[in-house]
């Protein structure tokens, strides 16, 4: 039995009292704090507390379908228009679901992404791989007259197989970054076990020349840094962290990283800043944080990879779609916001 109330204004915002009764131990009576935020719930076992009770909230496994902004090797070799009839098909099949088990994923603006979700993962990759077959077979283009080109960065690449540079930079990352992590979640941690990188691709020497520094955010920007510098052998990248919204990752940490690695406190060389982006709001963060840190007598970009919005795609300097590197500025009058998802299939990249 427990009963909340408030606690006196020098605890934690974050913590409600509680009084725990144990009606089989005579009554027993005793006070204690109850709190959602995992950081006020490490900071209590650490000063004595002991777990009486737990609530738990999953997300859902999710799988993507289809996704314009970084396309699977499948459609490597298909026209431009094949892409997109393929796209919409897909997009009309996954409106129409359903299914009480699988579900379309949602959001605003989310033009380029077909993802679904539900509690099975071994059902929603049953679902992708028997709707891609059904999307396949109304093809009417023969693939093989089509010259493949690469419209995507895939992430099948093992990390022991790289060269020396690449697995030494990894061993020192992760020697740092594994005093922000709780040790029980040493085993468990993405940024901790990378396995697989981003394959090579004619993007990254592109990007390579874009500006001197190269900053990646954690922890998706762990296997595309190590990805980059596998096929440029370019050791000007660095990394930084931003947490905003719904990040589980939060839940295994001691502590958060707010600075950068390897660390700096003066450049007076450019940087570009590099990660997946729904809105760009991490660039944008990130954009600030170093500025913030470093001065304000050098040039910082953005680069938004696959970005999944208008607003990410318009926000930034450059971007990384259907594996072409794209220069904001000069697409920007092109574009219209409600199909700017398709347009960017068939435009030249930088």
């Amino acid at each position: 039995m427990n009963h909340a109330s408030a606690l006196p204004l020098f605890y934690n915002s974050h913590l409600n009292s509680t009084t725990i009764i144990s009606e089989h131990h005579a009554w027993r009576t005793l006070t204690g704090l109850q709190t959602s935020d995992y950081y006020a719930y490490r900071k209590a076992l650490m000063s004595g507390c002991h777990l009486q009770r737990a609530s738990f909230e999953l997300r859902h496994p999710e799988v993507m379908v289809c996704d314009l902004s970084n396309l699977d090797p499948i459609y490597d070799g298909m026209s431009d228009e094949e892409v997109i009839r393929i796209w919409e098909y897909l997009n009309s099949r996954t409106t129409q679901l359903q299914s009480s088990d699988i579900c379309k994923i949602k959001g605003d603006g989310l033009s380029p992404e077909l993802a679904v979700s539900g509690p099975s993962k071994t059902k929603l990759l049953d679902f992708k791989s028997d709707l891609i077959k059904e999307a396949l077979a109304t093809s009417h283009q023969p693939f093989s007259c089509v010259k493949p080109t690469n419209r995507g960065l895939t992430k099948t690449r093992l990390l022991i197989d790289t060269d020396n540079e690449t697995l030494d930079f990894h061993n020192k990352f992760c020697a740092f970054y594994s005093k922000y992590i709780s040790y029980e979640h040493w085993d468990s941690s993405l940024a901790l076990n990378t396995r697989y990188i981003y394959d090579d691709h004619s993007i990254w020497l592109k990007i390579k020349n874009i500006s001197k520094n190269k900053l990646f955010l954690l922890s998706a920007g762990l296997p595309l840094a190590l990805g980059y510098l596998a096929a440029t052998k370019d050791t000007d990248i660095f990394f930084s962290e931003i947490h905003r919204q719904n990040d589980p990752s939060l839940l295994t940490r001691d502590e958060n990283f707010l600075d950068i690695f390897p660390h700096t406190t003066s450049s007076n060389d450019s940087w570009l800043i590099i990660d997946k982006a729904y809105t760009g709001g991490s660039l944008r963060q990130a954009a600030n944080m170093i500025r913030k840190k470093l001065g304000y007598n050098f040039e910082v970009k953005t680069l938004a990879l696959f970005p999944k919005t208008f607003s990410a795609f318009m926000s930034a300097d450059y971007a990384v779609y259907a594996g072409k590197l794209f220069d904001v500025k000069v697409y920007a009058s092109k574009l219209n916001r409600k199909n700017w998802h398709t347009q960017l299939i068939s435009e030249k990249s930088v």
